[in-house]
């Protein structure tokens, strides 16, 4: 179990980087990863729960550091007048786009299911669906280039949605201050992999967010990368949809 606890944005980024030079670039730092990596247990294409929890710590690293670029470079809270300058835009869309391009499958299809979206875009195989999810809308019409807007060719004036990554929705968000992730329960094979667990989102505000997550990986590029994300909320005493057996009140309610 690893908790990730940054002060600034470069902090995290030095973890995606994958002891590249720039923690900014945009260019794959995972993919072609060897035995040397830290996210590689071994030489074999076995993929291990040791690799999977590199990868889900690494999400979580990501999550804070697109938080962090936002708002120490002067992004407010959505209710807030110019709440997205170009400046926090530009350094949210540029960690948000190294850590896709670094520990996802994109280009190719990736089976992201966010835990809050709006129908028709439930999923998000592509990765102008996913760089939508992590900065919104107001961001990725700011810094993104023509081909990443989401859904194609979007002004913002047919759907606009709030960035999970910038953490600044909400009655009072302002930002990660943490996030960490607990494995349940995992699957490994050659070439292939799937964890489930939860995670812990710490917010500046005090309190604590709380998701169930399962992430698939495969191999590309001779590295690994995350194939499927899917999120949702977590089920617990107060969140649940599964009639049990025993429960009185559920059984005077069904009658």
């Amino acid at each position: 179990m690893m908790i990730l606890k940054t002060t600034t944005a470069a902090t995290t980024l030095m973890i995606l980087a994958n002891n590249m030079p720039s923690a900014l670039s945009s260019e794959p730092k995972l993919r072609g990863a060897t035995s040397s990596s830290a996210y590689l247990a071994s030489d074999s294409q076995v993929i291990e729960q040791t690799d999977m929890d590199g990868f889900a710590d690494t999400f979580c690293g990501a999550a804070v550091a697109i938080s962090d670029a936002f708002w120490e470079n002067g992004g407010q809270h959505h209710t807030k007048d110019n709440a997205y300058p170009q400046e926090a835009c530009d350094a949210a869309y540029e960690v948000a786009l190294g850590a896709l391009n670094g520990a996802y499958n994109y280009p190719e299809p990736v089976l992201f299911k966010p835990t809050f979206t709006t129908a028709p875009y439930t999923f998000r195989p592509t990765k102008a669906g996913a760089l939508s999810y992590f900065i919104g809308t107001d961001c990725l019409l700011k810094s993104g280039t023509e081909d990443e807007q989401f859904p194609p060719g979007n002004d913002g004036s047919d759907f606009r949605e709030y960035g999970f990554g910038l953490a600044n929705y909400g009655p009072r968000y302002s930002g990660f201050s943490g996030c960490e992730w607990v494995g349940d329960s995992y699957v490994t094979g050659e070439a292939v992999g799937v964890a489930q667990g939860q995670i812990f989102f710490d917010r500046n505000e005090g309190t604590t967010s709380i998701v169930d997550k399962t992430f698939s990986f495969g191999y590309q590029d001779g590295g690994v990368v995350i194939t499927g994300h899917h999120s949702s909320q977590v089920v617990d005493d107060v969140n649940s949809n599964q009639y049990v057996f025993g429960d009185k009140d559920e059984e005077e309610e069904s009658m």
